[in-house]
């Protein structure tokens, strides 16, 4: 009977070490925040800001959500930093750098913000972002990255303000498909 309360309190010990191990080790969003990234108190701001989404996800789900936006995951792992710096990779003109990373920043803040909520509280989601990386790199190729960051600008501000449907976001929006290639 001894042997057996010593060795339930070596298991409790084991657990409770296990457990203060792990709290001290967890990291939440707020202990990782990139200086590639708006500010944390920026998002803070726009989370408390809805009153219905704050009701069905906490401050730290979202948060992770812009982490993840930023720096990328397993479903989009091309985060917006690393568009970002892909894009003005490719632009000469230091003026024009800047206007890009100045106006990329802007649709970055935004899309963030409304894209890291609850699906059922949301304008914008993972496809919307996946076709703006896409067609803000194509831009590149064609020369056309000015333009059409200011369209996608426009597109994200008429999406949070209802002015179109989430459904009028499409590639062909940006880029339609050539219909004389073959290949189509």
């Amino acid at each position: 009977m001894q042997k057996i309360a010593q060795l339930f309190r070596l298991l409790i010990l084991i657990a409770l070490t296990s457990t203060l191990l792990a709290c001290s080790t967890h990291r939440s969003a707020q202990d990782t925040w990139p200086d590639a990234m708006p500010s944390r108190a920026y998002f803070v701001k726009v989370y408390e800001a809805d009153k219905i989404n704050k009701q069905i996800q906490t401050r730290d789900e979202y948060l992770t959500w812009i982490l993840r936006f930023y720096n990328g995951w397993e479903l989009y792992r091309r985060g917006w930093i690393k568009m970002t710096d892909e894009l003005v990779a490719q632009v000469q003109d230091p003026q024009q750098v800047t206007e890009i990373r100045y106006k990329i920043d802007r649709i970055g803040r935004l899309v963030s913000g409304e894209w890291a909520k609850k699906s059922d509280t949301r304008t914008i989601y993972l496809r919307h972002v996946s076709i703006w990386g896409n067609a803000l790199l194509e831009s590149l190729d064609r020369d056309q990255a000015l333009p059409l960051i200011n369209q996608v600008n426009q597109d994200v501000d008429d999406l949070l303000a209802h002015r179109i449907k989430p459904e009028v976001i499409t590639a062909d929006r940006y880029f339609p498909a050539d219909e004389d290639d073959p290949f189509l």
